[in-house]
C-alpha cells in the first residue's frame, strides 16, 4: 500500500466526517425521536420510474414498491437521468456491476444522485473507488419499511479488520427522514428493481476510518478520553494488540465528570492513578466482538451462541475484555421496533452502532467500570461520583 493510498484514505475520512460534523451539537440518540414520517413518501422523480420521495409527498400504495421490474438494479441506474456520475464510475468497476446485474440474488443499492459528487475533488485509487462502490449496496432487500426497523444494514463490502465480515451501515430515523451513517439522506425511497431495490442518497456513502481516528474528530465530545490516551500512552499499548473487529464504549466528557473531582484527580494527576486509568481504557474494549444493536460478528474463541433477533426480547451478552479475565455485560432490550442498550446494568449507550473500521463505538453516559467484587452489584445512575478507594477496590486485581 503506497503512500498516496494512505493520502486517499485520509481525505476521504476527512471529506466524511466534514460531513457528519453537523451530529457534533447534540449527543442524545437520534432514534429516541425517530418518528415514521417515512409514511408519506411519495417521490415523482425518475429514476427509472415512479419512487417515492423520502421529503413528504404522499402516496397511497402503502409499502408497494414502484420502479420497473423488468430492469436490473445496474439497468435502471444507467437509464437514470439523476444517476449519471455513479454510473460511470461504476462501469470501471467490472466486478461491482456482475453484483448489480445479476439476478441470482437480491440487493439494495444506495445510489448517489449527481448533485453528490464533488467536480474538484481529485479521484482517489482504484482499490478504494471499488470499495465505496461496495459499500453502497446492502446485502438482501431493504425496503424503507425495512429500513425503520433497522439500526445497521450489512454491505458487500466485506471488511478484513472485522474478521472478514460485511461492513455495516448505520441507520438512523428522525424528523428529517432516514440517514445513513448520520449524513447521507435517502432522497428517493423504493425503486423496485428486477433484482432489487434502488434508494437515493444526497451524499457519498464513504466507507467508515478506525475508531481511534473518528474519536479523535470530535475533541468536544471526546476531549477527556483522548487525554486518558495520551497520558497511559494506549495508543502505543492498542497498537500492538491483534484485533479482528472490537466493540469500544466511548466515554464522554459528561461520563467522566461524573466520576467526581477526586477520582478524576486520582486517575489523571497521580503516577498510581494512572495505571487504574489504563485498566479503566482497557475495560472499556471488547476485542474481538463486535456487537451492534441488531447484529453480533463473534470472533473470540468462546464464540457465543448467535441468537436470532427478536422484535420484543431482551438479550445479554458477557463480552471479554482488553483487561485480563474481566468481562463487561451488555444488556440490549427491544420494545415496538425499538431498542435500547445498557452496559453492566445501570450504564446507557447515548448514541449506538457508531460504525467504524475496525469495529463498533457504542457512546456511554457513564464510564464503564468492573462490578464490585464479590457481587454482581451495579453503582446506581443516582449515586453520583465515586470513591477513589471504591475505584481501586473494582480494579486492584488487573492493575
Amino acid at each position: 500500500m503506497g503512500p498516496h493510498h494512505l493520502d486517499d484514505d485520509i481525505a476521504a475520512a476527512e471529506s466524511f466526517f466534514n460531513a457528519v460534523s453537523s451530529i457534533r451539537g447534540h449527543i442524545h440518540d437520534d432514534f429516541s425521536q425517530a418518528v415514521a414520517d417515512l409514511i408519506g413518501l411519495g417521490y415523482s422523480g425518475d429514476l427509472g420510474g415512479t419512487g417515492s420521495s423520502a421529503d413528504g409527498g404522499h402516496h397511497h400504495h402503502h409499502g408497494h414498491k414502484h420502479g420497473d421490474e423488468s430492469f436490473t438494479i445496474y439497468e435502471l441506474i444507467q437509464k437514470s437521468k439523476y444517476t449519471t456520475k455513479f454510473a460511470k464510475i461504476l462501469d470501471e468497476h467490472p466486478d461491482v456491476v456482475d453484483v448489480l446485474n445479476s439476478t441470482k440474488a437480491n440487493h439494495t443499492l444506495f445510489v448517489p444522485v449527481d448533485s453528490a459528487f464533488d467536480e474538484d475533488h481529485k479521484k482517489p485509487d482504484k482499490e478504494f473507488v471499488e470499495k465505496a462502490l461496495l459499500y453502497h449496496i446492502a446485502l438482501g432487500e431493504y425496503p424503507a419499511r425495512r429500513i425503520l426497523h433497522s439500526y445497521t444494514l450489512p454491505t458487500a463490502l466485506d471488511e478484513e479488520l472485522l474478521g472478514g465480515e460485511p461492513q455495516r451501515l448505520r441507520a438512523s430515523v428522525g424528523l428529517g427522514g432516514v440517514k445513513l451513517n448520520f449524513y447521507s439522506k435517502v432522497i428517493a425511497a423504493d425503486i423496485a428493481a428486477k433484482n432489487g431495490i434502488i434508494h437515493a442518497v444526497n451524499h457519498i456513502l464513504v466507507p467508515p476510518p478506525y475508531v481511534g481516528r473518528i474519536i479523535t474528530l470530535f475533541p468536544d465530545r471526546f476531549s477527556t478520553l483522548l487525554l486518558a490516551y495520551e497520558k497511559t500512552e494506549f495508543v502505543k499499548f492498542i497498537h500492538g494488540v491483534n484485533l479482528k473487529g472490537s466493540t469500544v464504549f466511548v466515554p464522554t466528557n459528561e461520563a467522566f465528570h461524573w466520576l467526581g473531582p477526586r477520582a478524576n484527580a486520582f486517575l489523571f494527576n497521580t503516577d498510581r492513578g494512572r495505571e487504574y486509568l489504563k485498566a479503566i481504557l482497557k475495560y472499556n474494549i471488547a476485542p474481538n466482538a463486535t456487537l451492534y444493536t441488531d447484529a453480533f460478528y463473534d470472533e473470540t474463541d468462546s464464540k457465543q451462541q448467535k441468537a436470532p433477533v427478536h422484535e420484543s426480547k431482551t438479550e445479554h451478552y458477557d463480552l471479554p475484555t482488553l483487561l485480563g479475565d474481566a468481562h463487561i455485560s451488555v444488556d440490549i432490550a427491544r420494545i415496538f421496533g425499538f431498542a435500547s442498550i445498557k452496559v453492566n446494568g445501570f450504564t446507557r449507550v447515548v448514541i449506538p452502532n457508531g460504525v467504524a473500521k475496525n469495529g463498533v463505538i457504542q457512546v456511554v453516559n457513564r464510564v464503564p467500570l468492573p462490578p464490585h467484587k464479590g457481587h454482581g452489584g451495579h453503582q446506581s445512575e443516582s449515586d453520583g461520583g465515586i470513591e477513589v478507594e471504591d475505584l481501586i477496590s473494582r480494579l486492584e486485581d488487573w492493575v
